[in-house]
């Protein structure tokens, strides 16, 4: 996308623990874009003095960037409850302290600006980012429609790197966890509304996003267990990753037709066999790198009968291809 702005912070404030509406998280957002530019891209001597508290000021106008020049009321209340919104933010030694984002708003009439006063216990999560941290879109996570929709893009953003063997990037969470850091323990008890109207809700969405070509990832969930001890496993999908699991795909595809040459070469009065293992790498794709490795590792020590014998063996013990 052209001249997109994108945002970061930690982690920690990624899966941190408030409940906000839509319009609230838009505030939050142009805040955080605003405290990055002040403090680090254009830092002020206010700025650099240390985690104070922080003052950031908007014009007027930047009421109708957070919703739309028709609903300037709703940012603006927006804006002002987002004094009243807690957040929980929890550190990986199991510590934890909760804080209000902004302590402060004011809107001076004659210069027509809004001053906000960014909590000084936020700030470090929005740029001390040495370690962990989150980048998003920010024209992304602000066209979202719902504030799930928003908290589940900012995950599949944190975790987009986050590469299993196969190449495939996720998470894993408990429904226990997606309650407590959306502030649900007591909104939608039964499982198939949780699931219905905060999971497959958000991921309806971001897949939309990302079929029109509005954003780059989307993700897909795999729920186990039962009622409240439901677990999910999240993949995710972005334009980048599929190139890359092409690239895998083809790689394995070379690595199953040498496999399949050298057991023609190997057993050469036995064609089926060979043709069973290698239609059988269709369906367990997951087999050939570490027959591959195998069988690389076994030409090396064995010769003639005694690495058809050892590879035979390997296929039917270790792989279960008769």
């Amino acid at each position: 996308m052209e001249n997109e702005v994108i945002l970061s912070q930690a982690n920690a404030l990624t899966e941190s623990r408030y409940s906000w509406s839509k319009i609230e998280k838009n505030c939050m957002y142009k805040i955080i874009e605003k405290v990055r530019h002040d403090y680090i891209e254009s830092p002020t001597t206010e700025a650099v003095e240390g985690y104070k508290n922080m003052y950031v000021r908007f014009p007027e106008s930047v009421l109708g960037e957070i919703t739309d020049k028709t609903h300037k009321k709703e940012a603006h209340e927006a804006l002002v409850n987002l004094r009243k919104r807690d957040v929980e933010v929890w550190e990986e030694d199991g510590s934890w302290f909760n804080t209000g984002f902004i302590c402060s708003c004011k809107y001076n009439a004659r210069k027509k600006e809004y001053t906000v006063e960014v909590s000084s216990m936020i700030l470090p999560f929005l740029v001390d980012l040495a370690r962990k941290y989150t980048s998003y879109s920010l024209t992304v996570a602000m066209t979202l429609k719902s504030t799930y929709s928003q908290r589940f893009y900012e995950l599949c953003c944190q975790y987009r790197n986050n590469f299993d063997k196969e190449g495939y990037s996720g998470f894993h969470k408990t429904q226990k966890q997606l309650r407590q850091m959306f502030c649900l323990e007591d909104k939608y008890p039964k499982a198939p509304d949780f699931n219905t109207y905060v999971i497959k809700k958000a991921q309806k969405e971001i897949k939309e996003f990302f079929d029109n070509n509005q954003c780059d990832l989307w993700f897909d969930v795999n729920i186990k267990g039962r009622g409240m001890n439901q677990t999910y496993d999240f993949k995710i999908y972005t334009r980048e990753q599929n190139k890359r699991q092409q690239e895998i795909a083809q790689d394995l595809q070379g690595k199953a037709l040498y496999i399949y040459k050298r057991m023609l070469a190997t057993f050469k009065r036995d064609k089926k066999f060979c043709d069973r293992t290698y239609k059988h790498f269709d369906f367990n794709p997951e087999l050939i790198q570490p027959l591959f490795d195998k069988i690389t590792k076994w030409e090396t020590k064995y010769k003639g009968n005694d690495f058809a014998r050892i590879m035979r063996f390997a296929l039917e013990e270790d792989f279960d291809i008769k």
